[in-house]
């Protein structure tokens, strides 16, 4: 991989790699009913990548062999991890077949090692749209950014030229930026009797865009990985946030719940631009409270917006009920038997103590897939295609407690 290539991919990584965080283990904040929290480090999944030879067939963001299709953001845009499983799964029988086709050797990847695959995968997916730089300097002159702000001598001078700030021309750092100055700009545009700009849609990635292009500088979003979502989980209770939001249930009444049943913004620049645009009412519903308005510093917001999006990370939603009736459909249950307690032909998928996730479900499919498909080959059932949609039911089947017998 060339060095302009590999940097490509480093700085994909890096606009979005706190999307994702840590190791397979038990997370209980406050009491609440999640119990497992999988991700990976987008970093070693880069490697585990190159090294298990993922990159001989695949590209990511076009880094990388070309027999097989690009895994990055020219796929389907802000893909979800049911999205890259299914299509996983999918695809299977026909990647077994190219492999032993170009004698590629079969690699075993470890529990950690998938979950830091998917977290490459999935991060490389996320990566923010290009904004355009051009649609940005126009909207830095209409949403009255110019009156205060210079850039490169041009502009007003109540505020700092963007050309001389501290990097903030990556979207963590742009949405913390924005954060904390946000009052100071607020009591300055009373001032001057301007209304609150709003951004809507991809007008942050534009103006992100028109800043970036202009400051030219090193992007420096490397320094904020790997973000810890239980880091961002304490930085959200201790930054008062908890006060007013809750966590699917579990927290504060005032503002919307962020949990896992409100979607978050596609791209983390426009998680920048929600922070933005509610920032006045934040303020003082906060002030109404006697709340103290956070700062974040070093890797704070990072860390917090990792947490956020950890919450739908592994979103496993579904019905148990549809998943089994799905299990019984796609002819799983024609070897695992149709509570999934195992059969003459496969093992038991439930009763072991164990939460299954999609991660969980593609080591198993890679792990155990080959000989998998020969038996369904054997038993004339064709290999089971599963739509995106499907996984959640059939893995809340699968974590659902199983019937006792009478």
């Amino acid at each position: 991989m060339s060095r302009q290539r590999q940097l490509l991919v480093l700085l994909a990584l890096a606009a979005s790699a706190l999307l994702v965080g840590v190791l397979l283990g038990p997370w209980k904040p406050a009491g609440n009913r999640w119990s497992v929290f999988l991700a990976g480090d987008p970093h070693r999944g880069q490697h585990v990548f190159e090294k298990k030879g993922c990159a001989h067939c695949h590209a990511v963001n076009g880094a990388g062999g070309t027999l097989a299709p690009d895994l990055g953001f020219q796929r389907p845009a802000r893909s979800s991890l049911n999205q890259l499983v299914t299509e996983m799964w999918n695809h299977a029988p026909r990647m077994w077949a190219k492999m032993e086709a170009e004698k590629i050797g079969y690699p075993d990847f470890s529990a950690r090692e998938m979950a830091d695959l998917f977290s490459y995968l999935y991060a490389a997916r996320y990566v923010d749209e290009p904004g355009d730089a051009s649609r940005g300097k126009l909207l830095f002159s209409q949403k009255g950014c110019l009156r205060c702000h210079a850039i490169g001598g041009e502009g007003g001078r109540i505020g700092p030229d963007l050309r001389e700030l501290r990097p903030v021309d990556t979207p963590i750092f742009w949405a913390q930026a924005m954060w904390n100055h946000a009052p100071a700009m607020e009591t300055r545009m009373r001032g001057l009797k301007m209304a609150w700009p709003e951004f809507e849609g991809g007008e942050m990635n534009d103006l992100l865009a028109y800043v970036r292009e202009e400051r030219a500088g090193p992007r420096q979003e490397f320094e904020l990985l790997p973000a810890d979502p239980r880091r961002g989980w304490g930085v959200f209770r201790r930054k008062g946030c908890l006060q007013c939001h809750a966590i699917s249930g579990e927290g504060g009444t005032a503002a919307p719940d962020l949990g896992a049943g409100r979607a978050l913004p596609a791209t983390l620049t426009q998680v920048a631009g929600r922070m933005w645009n509610h920032s006045p009412e934040m303020w003082r519903a906060m002030k109404a409270k006697g709340i103290e308005r956070p700062v974040f510093k070093e890797k704070e917001m990072a860390d917090l917006i990792a947490f956020l999006y950890s919450v739908h990370y592994f979103d496993l939603g579904g019905s148990p009920l549809i998943g089994q009736q799905l299990f019984v459909e796609r002819q799983c249950s024609r070897c695992h038997g149709p509570e999934a307690r195992g059969g003459e032909a496969g093992p038991d998928l439930r009763g072991q103590g164990e939460v299954r996730t999609q991660v969980t479900l593609a080591q198993a499919l890679w792990a155990h897939g080959p000989r998998m498909y020969r038996r369904s080959q054997e038993l004339n059932l064709g290999w089971p295609a599963l739509k995106e949609s499907d996984l959640g039911h059939l893995l809340a089947f699968l974590n659902a407690p199983p019937k006792e017998p009478h």
